[in-house]
């Protein structure tokens, strides 16, 4: 270390020779023996101590000064931060992300001391509520104004059941042919390995959700997602619900957009369409039934032939009444806002 000035290192001696309790002159000794740059494992070995031991302590010395260090090194150290210094190293990672466990013992804010183990500090994370997952992408440009603007919108409409509406949320979905990685319970040290293919393949589906029973989905299977699926898919609900006007909840896709349809709309009154946000998938209602069909269906299983990976997916929709009491929890109304 070799950084402490004499009026310090005479200051640090003082507190050497008053020492009463072994603690106390642990702690001020190892500054001094740091100062005569002493190596760590000699430090270690000569007052019986661990290596963490004294970086906590020259850390301390470090971020605190030393009346700092004088007025709180001598407290018993208990292997648990304050509540207070807790407090702040959770608001600091709920703030800002770390990728590793290395990074948050690193971390040392100006009012506490933190040097821990690996270990050590992935038991105080997860006691803190954190957990080790992946990051979730959102759109740069979502904007939340305009997202609670549209829910403001939509209560009333999302409201409640009537007789006289029906209200879907349309989106398309292009599941390609091929196993998915994804998330499992893996014993430690060993891959759990799944046949997967180099196809290219996909389907090609354009879906509706009814927003208030969510095992009512129309799905048409075409070769492109364009105007005339929509104005396909949507005949299909006015069959359904013959006399009622139906309001069909989009995105901001060009062919939702395209003068086909917009002509079509006109003769079509029974057929409303609002447009969602733009950068805004996260109020699709029907965006969550696709994740649940890749997790259900394509991320866990291998289909050698796409024939058979097709009747697959479009037997999810067939049975759909079986996955019920699971998408009654997920395809609830109630929608986060993401953005700025």
């Amino acid at each position: 270390m070799n950084l402490l000035d004499a009026t310090t290192v005479k200051r640090l001696k003082l507190e050497q020779r008053k020492a009463k309790d072994r603690r106390v002159y642990i702690k001020v000794t190892v500054l001094l023996m740091l100062h005569k740059d002493y190596a760590i494992e000699d430090i270690v070995e000569i007052l019986g101590i661990d290596e963490s031991t004294v970086y906590r302590y020259r850390q301390a010395f470090w971020s605190l000064g030393l009346e700092g260090y004088l007025s709180t090194a001598f407290l018993p150290y208990t292997g648990r931060l304050s509540d207070a210094a807790e407090a702040l190293l959770k608001e600091e990672l709920r703030t800002n992300l770390y990728i590793s466990s290395q990074e948050v013992s690193d971390y040392t804010p100006p009012t506490f001391v933190f040097q821990e183990s690996n270990p050590a500090v992935v038991k105080l994370l997860n006691r803190l509520g954190f957990s080790y997952k992946k990051t979730k992408s959102v759109p740069s440009k979502a904007c939340a104004e305009e997202q609670e603007a549209f829910l403001e919108q939509m209560k009333e409409i999302l409201a409640q059941k009537t007789d006289a509406e029906v209200v879907y949320f349309n989106d398309a979905v292009h599941p390609q042919h091929n196993t998915r990685a994804d998330y499992g319970w893996i014993y430690q040290g060993e891959d759990f390995e799944m046949p997967a293919n180099s196809s290219r393949y996909r389907l090609n589906l354009n879906g509706a959700l009814n927003a208030h029973d969510v095992t009512e989905v129309e799905i048409v299977e075409v070769e492109r997602v364009n105007a005339q699926a929509c104005i396909e898919l949507w005949t299909k609900q006015a069959l359904k619900h013959p006399g009622k006007t139906i309001i069909n909840i989009c995105d901001n896709a060009a062919y939702y957009h395209s003068k086909v349809l917009k002509n079509w709309l006109e003769q079509d009154p029974w057929c409303k369409v609002i447009y969602l946000p733009p950068y805004a998938p996260n109020l699709n209602l029907i965006e969550r039934l696709w994740k649940y069909l890749r997790k259900t269906v394509i991320s866990y299983y291998y289909y050698e032939h796409f024939e058979e990976f097709r009747r697959a997916v479009l037997g999810f929709f067939k049975n759909i009444k079986e996955h019920k009491a699971a998408l009654e929890k997920l395809l609830t109304l109630k929608f986060h806002v993401i953005g700025v």
